[in-house]
């Protein structure tokens, strides 16, 4: 039966398959039309070829809010939503994508040959999906979504069996956004010798107030013009002055503090003294709606017109960890401000940006930028900038949602291609409340994070589930070598946590490395016969810190050893703190990542500390530590492509 408003068609009885005579065809037709044609709004009845049993896959397309026309790859048939087993990629795509998400699914082993079955030909399969996936991005201004389910694989042909095509009300001419990352005014932003800050104010507790004092009473050594309509004649013993215009000096940054219906003349007032630069830390625009989303309209287009580039509105501005310039409300007697380093983070949220600038204290911070509601400057500007910044090394980014995705993946790929710097994603906001009203499958499972996690893997960025998962990427890929590969060699004085990590291996990219014969030998003339020797090497509570110095150096000397994942328990009394000083040895050496992990109390806590002070990380949860590896794996994989 066809039909709009039938999206699974067997739950109705609209689809009779094996008819083996004209008798059993009539017999149904008459039977369908009569049972559905008076429920449903019904096009026909469509007559096809039976073909035989295969593999079935769903091949869908979707135009998505965020990154324009997307291409899914799963499971299909009637397992469709059952199992979600699915990849999606943002189109265009190449053959070559689409194998690689033929090899993210669970089930993609079906595919390579199952308890005797043929193969299915990759390479046709994956010209076939490239095909579609051409349809898709030349069709994108008509269509909302369409599902070619099942699509059924043999091993060198496929047929599509079923189709359903959801069309738009009106075509959209800009389907595919070809927006281009802006980085023009962006280093003022971060080097500015010379701010105004609007609402400045001498009362403690006030957002003016602690603003004023981040930047006058610390490290910054730039000028600060301290701006109040009230007319107070100094603040914190510096000139103020009771509006913008009122000052005769240069002003390269106009940070903001006061209510967002200051903003638009101010901007005007930017546009007489020719600044480009504005951090509207104040909230309450868009995120309120109504009135105030107006508002924060009208500013963003002010800041088109007039060539003001913006930071915000909603944030907590800026940090350069080089010269020190602090945008920051929070007091210094509350909140730490990190070294100088060359890891720069980039946060939507204002808390999580916070609380980022004082983890990153252990490694560095080159910047931080808090955007807020990027109604200017977005995350690919950005990292545009950062990719081009001396100062910056890895680039870290927590995001709940991406204004123009395709703008972002875009650039992310120009950056990890061109500057050869790790971008790490920590995406929040994973859930699919708005697919569950969608008329399709591939609408059903494109909920935002499906999407996202596909277009993230196909621009090379690395992708994180949690905080902590965060943090501790970015100190592995600060701190230690790019490895060679994924295969991972582990020690431990305590097997529990190195069982627990080898359980997320497969998902991370990992294999538990194959050692060398010489390995094994050397692992068996050296160490007593409790020890369990191999890879896993567990060493038991007995073990010493030259036990592990000689594990470690056997697999810095094993060709087949790509990542060295040592655990410790530090509690077993055997194990001495000179520990500290063989990794640190070892460390010095940059031969190969090494990643440690331990867990415990006040003790763990502070040989931890000790051994980060050499750049060596340490992890206090599997997740963690297991994570940092596969962040590490997944950068040497990216860089070996870019390299072709």
């Amino acid at each position: 039966m066809v039909s709009p408003e039938i999206l699974h068609k067997t739950d109705v009885k609209g689809v009779k398959v094996g008819l083996a005579s004209d008798a059993e065809v009539r017999e149904t037709f008459v039977d369908m039309h009569e049972r559905l044609s008076n429920q449903y709004e019904t096009k026909g009845i469509l007559l096809e070829k039976m073909v035989p049993p295969g593999i079935e896959l769903i091949v869908g397309l979707q135009n998505d809010p965020q990154f324009g026309p997307v291409i899914m790859v799963g499971v299909g048939g009637i397992n469709t939503e059952i199992f979600k087993d699915v990849s999606f990629r943002v189109l265009p795509i190449t053959k070559e994508d689409a194998i690689e998400m033929i090899n993210d699914l669970k089930g993609k082993q079906i595919l390579k040959g199952f308890r005797g079955s043929q193969p299915v030909d990759m390479d046709m399969l994956g010209n076939a999906i490239a095909n579609i996936g051409n349809l898709g991005t030349d069709m994108a201004p008509y269509y909302e979504s369409i599902d070619f389910n099942p699509v059924i694989a043999y091993p060198h042909d496929y047929y599509v069996v079923d189709a359903k095509i959801i069309l738009k009300e009106k075509p959209r001419s800009e389907a595919i956004s070809k927006s281009q990352p802006d980085s023009s005014y962006m280093d003022v932003f971060f080097n500015a010798g010379s701010i105004a800050l609007i609402g400045a104010s001498p009362e403690r507790g006030k957002v003016g107030n602690s603003v004023f004092e981040s930047l006058v009473k610390h490290e910054y050594k730039g000028k600060v013009f301290p701006v109040n309509a009230k007319g107070y004649p100094e603040i914190m013993g510096i000139k103020a002055y009771k509006s913008l215009e009122d000052i005769d000096e240069p002003v390269e940054v106009v940070v903001v503090t006061v209510d967002l219906r200051f903003v638009p003349d101010l901007l005007k007032s930017c546009g007489k003294k020719n600044i480009h630069n504005m951090v509207i830390i104040s909230g309450g625009g868009k995120e309120l709606g109504g009135e105030r989303a107006a508002i924060e309209q009208q500013i963003k287009e002010l800041s088109t017109q007039l060539k003001v580039r913006i930071i915000g509105p909603n944030c907590i501005g800026m940090f350069n960890g080089e010269n020190r310039l602090d945008c920051a409300f929070q007091g210094h007697e509350r909140m730490l401000r990190p070294q100088n380093g060359h890891v720069a983070f980039l946060s939507q949220s204002g808390t999580v940006g916070i609380a980022f600038m004082e983890t990153a204290d252990a490694f560095g911070m080159s910047k931080m930028i808090s955007y807020g509601n990027r109604s200017d400057v977005d995350e690919a500007d950005m990292i545009w900038y950062l990719s081009k910044d001396p100062h910056t090394k890895v680039i870290g980014l927590y995001v709940e949602g991406l204004g123009d995705g395709r703008k972002f993946m875009n650039t992310a790929k120009k950056v990890i291609r061109e500057a050869k710097k790790p971008v790490v994603v920590f995406k929040n906001g994973r859930t699919t409340r708005g697919a569950k009203q969608a008329l399709s499958h591939t609408g059903s499972l494109g909920g935002s994070y499906a999407v996202v996690k596909g277009a993230l893997d196909q621009a090379g960025i690395i992708s994180v589930n949690s905080y902590e998962e965060l943090t501790g990427s970015l100190k592995a890929l600060i701190w230690q070598p790019v490895p060679n590969g994924s295969k991972v060699a582990m020690v431990t004085n305590g097997a529990g946590p190195v069982i627990a990590a080898i359980d997320h291996f497969e998902e991370l990219g990992l294999v538990v490395a194959e050692i060398s014969e010489a390995s094994k030998r050397a692992f068996k003339e050296h160490y007593p016969p409790t020890y369990v020797v191999g890879n896993p090497c567990d060493i038991t509570g007995s073990a010493s810190a030259d036990d592990y110095r000689f594990a470690i150096q056997t697999f810095f000397d094993d060709p087949n050893v790509d990542i060295i994942m040592p655990w410790f328990v530090f509690q077993d009394d055997p194990l001495e703190e000179t520990i500290i000083d063989v990794l640190a040895e070892f460390q010095k050496q940059k031969k190969k990542p090494i990643l440690v992990g331990a867990m415990g109390g006040p003790f763990t806590q502070k040989i931890s500390d000790q051994i980060e002070d050499h750049n060596v990380p340490v992890y206090h949860s599997v997740t963690s530590w297991v994570s940092a590896a596969g962040s590490l794996a997944k950068w040497s994989r990216v860089l070996a492509g870019t390299q072709h």
